[in-house]
């Protein structure tokens, strides 16, 4: 939706962006003296030397997390439909596959050293315990929240505690990137 937006995410673009903001961070815990959390969101459009040059600046700026992901340009996934040619961001449902992918490339290359919030296409309790196995640390709602409402809150939370237990495990944490190898080997 923003010309050049994309670029970025990588190169000099990108270490120039989160030198500049790191630094406003630091300034700001000078003169608040409480640290305020830094998150880069990315898209989901991203080869893997893309990926792993967003890690790399990530962890040489002190950056807290990454969002993965942002809208997609592609639109594969509504293929047909009458509103596939609309320019922007495609988000949503659509979106689901894409980013769960690129979560889990991230989730390997990040090896859990940073924080991952999943986000695309959650729509029920079962969308986050996918992500969750797939790398994310957290997950962000958007369209899901906006359709559903609270109630698909609601659903996460039973979802979890019944997929915890199913899954013999004790706390959320211990699931995350259970299947991220599986979803990183997926083709976008």
């Amino acid at each position: 939706n923003t010309p050049g937006l994309r670029d970025l995410q990588g190169g000099e673009d990108l270490d120039r962006l989160l030198g500049t903001v790191a630094k406003a961070r630091a300034d700001a815990v000078s003169a608040r003296g409480k640290p305020l959390p830094l998150l880069l969101k990315v898209a989901p459009d991203l080869d893997d030397a893309q990926c792993a040059e967003i890690v790399r600046a990530v962890e040489a700026h002190g950056i807290d997390g990454l969002i993965v992901s942002n809208t997609t340009l592609s639109r594969d996934e509504v293929k047909g439909h009458p509103n596939a040619t609309q320019a922007g961001g495609l988000s949503g449902r659509p979106l689901f596959r894409r980013s769960t992918i690129m979560l889990a490339r991230f989730h390997q290359l990040t090896e859990g050293r940073i924080p991952l919030i999943g986000v695309g296409g959650i729509a029920s309790g079962a969308d986050a315990w996918t992500k969750i196995r797939a790398g994310a640390t957290l997950v962000q709602l958007y369209t899901g929240l906006i359709y559903g409402g609270f109630a698909l809150v609601e659903d996460i939370l039973g979802t979890l505690v019944t997929s915890i237990r199913r899954a013999g495990l004790s706390r959320v944490q211990e699931a995350v990137g259970l299947d991220a190898a599986e979803w990183a080997r997926k083709d976008i």
